[in-house]
């Protein structure tokens, strides 16, 4: 509650200056990109200077109104100051740039509450906090052919991601689920970063390559894999767990407004994780099942995790006259071992539509899935435990999540988003505390995203 009043308290402060500003000549208050305006040309003037702002509120209310754990709704919010600098022209730094950004999170999980499920329905939520996000310094050379960036990172900022997917509110259309699940406090990717060292090779237009070593384990701890690890409720800069390691090229045709062709991309990548830490999914040290009565319940620990990963986005349909409408398409896959990963195999797919509307050319319309299989090696461990007969447990299997987004530009500083999630094996199929399996969820939800 504490955050909340913070947060609101904030902006009020940000609205209060809506009037004085509002009265600015070009553009006018409900055509311009920023709530709050040019600041009187202050923002012109900094950002010719190097400097830009960038002032962000999103947030969620979303409802479960069937199956998961219960019924129930939350509201989410995140506020996110971010400064980047252009150091050649702030100080004649040639090459060099910074970004230094922060998060200001609060509401409870709709997941953890109500739904019950791996794939977070919400992309904004975490554990209340404020904390320090990013601070890093990236020098590029040779005509940006090479870039080295430094310092405190989301992984997410760069690594699996796919531009078509992030008009979706489902958590795992940004960060997919198999890395959010398996890599320890899941990984320094949104609400947390962590410390790295990134190096980008672009040897030609269309091609690039990419690497990068962040520290292990994001939230402090010792670099284990289990899902009970929480996130800290301020800033951690990290050095424990081990080490994640990210490599990606990139394929890319057609990107500038001045193509003569749809643009598409094609992304293959992995990643390795140097922890000593990931408890096998069904024996102990002893050889044990975990189920099994005689074992002390601690998991056999695998030295080191990897994974593979692929990701295809592409227009299929461009609606001629150079306005950027038109249909696109996206697809991930990635593959992780099941012995010590609870998710083994992870998809999604998805299309968006910009300008379905002849009188709406910014709005975005969009239909994804996103499926996580769950390792055989867990699976294995359900059977264990029915065949002690001890507790009631079903037989994990997968969890998909159908999504279907709308988002509307109502000014050019504002976003409203109806959504609308159907949850199916919430869990993978787990049991609710009345020993019944979870039932399927439907969540109904809307994101409002404010540019100040």
């Amino acid at each position: 509650m504490k955050l909340a009043r913070t947060q609101a308290g904030l902006l009020a402060v940000l609205l209060a200056t809506v009037p004085a500003l509002a009265q600015e000549s070009a553009p006018d208050f409900w055509h311009r990109d920023t709530l709050t305006g040019d600041w009187g040309g202050i923002r012109t003037t900094l950002a010719e200077q190097g400097v830009t702002f960038t002032l962000k509120y999103t947030s969620d209310l979303q409802a479960n109104v069937a199956g998961g754990i219960r019924r129930g709704a939350v509201y989410d919010g995140v506020f996110e100051p971010e400064i980047d600098i252009d150091l050649d022209k702030a100080v004649g730094w040639n090459g060099a740039s910074a970004s230094v950004s922060m998060l200001q999170i609060s509401g409870p999980s709709a997941t953890a509450w109500y739904v019950g499920n791996l794939l977070n329905v919400s992309s904004i939520n975490g554990l209340p906090a404020t904390r320090l996000y990013n601070a890093w310094l990236q020098q590029n050379a040779f005509d940006d052919v090479l870039s080295v960036r430094v310092g405190l990172m989301n992984v997410d900022a760069e690594f699996f991601t796919s531009p078509t997917a992030s008009l979706f509110v489902s958590s795992t259309f940004g960060w997919p689920g198999i890395l959010a699940i398996d890599l320890p406090g899941g990984g320094p990717a949104y609400p947390l970063s962590a410390p790295m060292v990134r190096v980008r090779l672009q040897p030609t237009q269309d091609l690039s390559l990419m690497a990068a070593v962040f520290s292990g384990d994001p939230t402090g701890g010792n670099g284990s894999n289990s899902l009970s690890t929480l996130q800290p409720d301020g800033t951690t800069v990290s050095f424990n767990g081990g080490a994640l390691v990210m490599a990606e090229a990139s394929y890319a045709i057609n990107q500038g407004k001045d193509a003569k062709g749809p643009p598409f991309a094609a992304k293959f990548g992995g990643w390795y994780h140097s922890s000593q830490r990931f408890g096998d999914q069904r024996f102990d040290n002893m050889g044990l099942s975990l189920a099994d009565p005689s074992s002390d319940a601690v998991p056999f620990n695998h030295h080191g995790d990897w994974g593979l990963y692929a990701i295809m986005d592409a227009m299929v349909y461009q609606v001629p006259g150079g306005s950027g409408a038109g249909l696109s398409a996206f697809a991930r896959v990635a593959s992780a071992p099941g012995d010590q990963n609870l998710i083994s195999f992870y998809a999604d797919a998805g299309l968006t539509y910009k300008g379905l509307l002849p009188t709406r050319g910014s709005d975005l319309i969009g239909i994804a899935a996103a499926y996580a299989r769950i390792g055989n090696r867990a699976r294995a461990l359900d059977l264990d435990f029915q065949s002690f007969g001890l507790v009631f447990t079903p037989v994990r299997s997968e969890e998909v999540i159908l999504e279907l987004t709308y988002q509307a530009q109502v000014t050019g500083w504002w976003t409203m988003q109806p959504d609308l999630q159907a949850v199916f094996n919430p869990g993978g199929r787990m049991a609710n505390a009345n020993n019944t399996v979870r039932p399927n969820a439907l969540v109904i939800g809307l994101r409002s995203q404010l540019t100040f």
